[in-house]
């Protein structure tokens, strides 16, 4: 699926961001800014389902001015090709301009030529409706409290309506089927530092939903609890397998995400690497000088590791060694001491590994670990070591018992 996010807040985050969302694999991402005057290259009828985010800038509206008619354009033919145009209000309606005597179009006057109407209003105590009962948006729904605008035309169904206000007939959220597309309208999501990785991950699964319908898929959510009932054994059973081997896939692109991932889901994806390695696994408190303490109940050895994401080189000041020296500091006359430190980092992250340079660490800091008994690696060579275990050439026990037997830089791989 090829998605386009067109959001000032999305475009900052991905392209300058420490916590930038790594979206999956069977899904190409792009970014872009509607208020971007000189480098906006996108168009929507390129992508299966496109986003656009709108929030009324603080500074100028050059790039709206020059970006909307192209919008227009460019979403009616999407819309005619049978793709999905969502768009996420997050501001009053407004006027484009490059000075106070040339203005454009406002903001959302583009909607208007596919028979939507927005109108101006403020709220919250937002309520899935209609197919918004689908699971994947009432879960979209809990990430976006507050609206902007209301749907005013065309007139909603139980079929078209999304999200409303309470209990009212007032809606927030409504799909409007476009020619062979579908025009979705929908309340913003919360995009700060806190929240914006799972938030990201909410969008894209509802991008999907609607990628799946023009496929000529039936999303799952949208079917009846009672249908299983009735229909023949053979589907059960299909459902069954696919679920078997969406679980499957779902684990190993965790477990992949340690190649270019950070911040906590990198934190959570060499966890269940480890976890397959055969270790028990005990997620530390934040705040913890370590992330996470393993255990082998087969060798009876164990780890305090760090995990680390960054663009850069693992230095002598950066947080993680601080930690890891005061963790050292922590355990000494505890039974601890025995438990090999390792640091795991994946460095440069934004990288392919091919482009990657060679050295992770800087030799001050690998000397500096190294002699203090601790173990470096790259989340790269912790993922090679499991893959050969994954493929049967060496067993996970003769893998723990090598890592917990280094320290210092760890080898290269045989």
């Amino acid at each position: 699926m090829r998605v386009l996010i067109l959001s000032e807040i999305v475009e900052r985050v991905q392209r300058f961001g420490e916590s930038s969302y790594q979206a999956p694999h069977d899904v190409y991402l792009d970014v872009g800014d509607l208020n971007e005057t000189n480098h906006f290259i996108f168009s929507v009828f390129d992508y299966d389902v496109s986003i656009v985010h709108i929030r009324e800038p603080a500074h100028h509206t050059h790039g709206y001015y020059q970006n909307l008619p192209k919008l227009l354009q460019d979403s009616v033919i999407a819309l005619q090709q049978g793709r999905s145009v969502i768009c996420l209000p997050e501001s009053r309606d407004f006027t484009s301009a490059i000075s106070h005597r040339e203005e454009g179009m406002s903001a959302y006057e583009w909607l208007e030529d596919f028979g939507v109407e927005l109108q101006d209003n403020y709220g919250i105590d937002i309520k899935a409706s209609g197919v918004g009962r689908a699971q994947v948006i009432q879960e979209y729904l809990k990430y976006a409290p507050a609206y902007y605008q209301i749907v005013t035309k065309p007139e909603s169904t139980p079929k078209s309506r999304l999200a409303v206000v309470d209990d009212t007939e007032i809606v927030v959220g409504l799909e409007h089927q476009v020619g062979n597309g579908t025009l979705v309208i929908l309340p913003p999501l919360i995009l700060d530092d806190n929240h914006y990785l799972l938030t990201m991950s909410k969008l894209i699964e509802v991008a999907l939903r609607y990628y799946d319908r023009s496929q000529r898929r039936i999303p799952l959510g949208d079917s009846p609890e009672w249908l299983t009932d009735y229909i023949v054994p053979r589907v059960n059973e299909l459902n069954a397998q696919i679920t078997e081997l969406t679980d499957e896939k779902d684990k190993h692109d965790r477990i992949a995400y340690v190649l270019y991932g950070t911040e906590d889901e990198l934190e959570r994806s060499v966890a269940l690497l480890l976890k397959e390695l055969g270790l028990d696994i005990e997620r530390q408190s934040p705040g913890a000088n370590i992330d996470l303490k393993a255990m082998s109940p087969r060798l009876n050895i164990g780890f305090a590791v760090e995990v680390t994401g960054t663009k850069d080189l693992i230095r002598k000041d950066s947080r993680k060694v601080v930690q890891a020296w005061q963790y050292l500091n922590d355990r000494v006359g505890t039974t601890e001491e025995k438990d090999r430190l390792v640091i795991v980092a994946n460095t440069q992250y934004h990288l392919d590994p091919k482009e990657r340079r060679c050295e992770s660490y800087t030799p001050e800091t690998a000397k500096l670990l190294g002699n203090n008994g601790i173990l470096m690696m790259t989340t790269l060579q912790l993922y090679e070591l499991w893959k050969i275990v994954y493929e049967g050439r060496r067993s996970a026990d003769d893998v723990v018992r090598e890592l917990h037997d280094s320290y210092g830089l760890f080898g290269s791989l045989s």
